[in-house]
């Protein structure tokens, strides 16, 4: 409610980073369903939506859950979407497994294999990529017919790279 008392129409949710502090916090408590970090977000989802808040809800896989992806973001999708209101949701995948320094980013073909994934489980909501948005991915990223725009992290900080990004999204 603070939120949007201050004038806030968007929360992000599901944030890889929430979902671990999450599943910390549980583990630390004996719980290791893996889904109970989803209905806490579904809970959440609901509050924010009560609000008159919009949601941007986060899923992704980690590289141990790779081969399981399907389950994985199915669940996310299906347990953190439960009765909430799709139409004041969008979608931010984040593949948790290639951001990060050193780490291989997803190519186009898995991204678009996801996107399309996250839009037959969903019903067609918006999706936005995640998982390191750069101005020398954006135009790829762009080409995407299923991927809907960007969740750009700390470039949006810097406003000389997040132009670069604009700009290069926008070349495609």
């Amino acid at each position: 409610h603070a939120a949007a008392a201050l004038g806030c129409g968007w929360t992000l949710i599901g944030h890889c980073e929430e979902r671990n502090d999450k599943a910390g916090i549980l583990a630390e408590a004996g719980v290791t369903d893996t889904a109970a970090v989803n209905r806490l977000l579904n809970q959440e989802i609901k509050c924010a939506q009560a609000a008159g808040l919009k949601v941007l809800y986060c899923i992704g896989e980690k590289s141990e859950e790779q081969e399981q992806w399907q389950q994985v973001l199915g669940d996310q999708l299906s347990i953190g979407l439960d009765g909430v209101d799709k139409s004041r949701v969008v979608i931010a995948y984040e593949p948790i497994w290639s951001i990060g320094p050193g780490k291989t980013p997803a190519d186009k073909p898995y991204i678009e294999k996801i996107a399309r994934f996250v839009k037959e489980q969903t019903g067609g909501l918006d999706v936005v990529y995640g998982g390191g948005l750069k101005a020398d991915n954006a135009a790829m990223l762009a080409s995407i017919a299923d991927i809907d725009g960007g969740l750009i992290g700390g470039a949006a900080l810097k406003p000389d790279q997040f132009v670069d990004i604009i700009n290069a999204a926008n070349q495609e």
